[in-house]
């Protein structure tokens, strides 16, 4: 069984990389979004681990790692948030 995400949200996700991207992730995006306008087309196994790749790195990479310290509940004053 496959660990990659389905096509059509690969694709959505395309047009951020198109604007977002380096130049070759960018014209890569773009040349999946225009392929994927004809009847019938999918993207190759490696096009679609490509696509998943980039995606993946969209959503994860935000400069924090795993290994930073980061506290995730504030402990501050409660009255601030009021």
């Amino acid at each position: 069984m496959s660990n990659l995400r389905p096509v059509e949200e690969l694709l959505y996700h395309m047009r951020t990389v198109v604007r977002r991207g380096s130049d070759w992730e960018a014209n890569f995006a773009r040349s999946i979004l225009k392929n994927a306008g004809r009847p019938a087309w999918n993207p190759s196994e490696k096009q679609h681990q490509m696509m998943q790749r980039m995606v993946s790195e969209m959503f994860t990479h935000n400069g924090a790692s795993a290994s930073d310290n980061i506290d995730l509940i504030d402990i501050g004053d409660r009255h601030d948030a009021a």
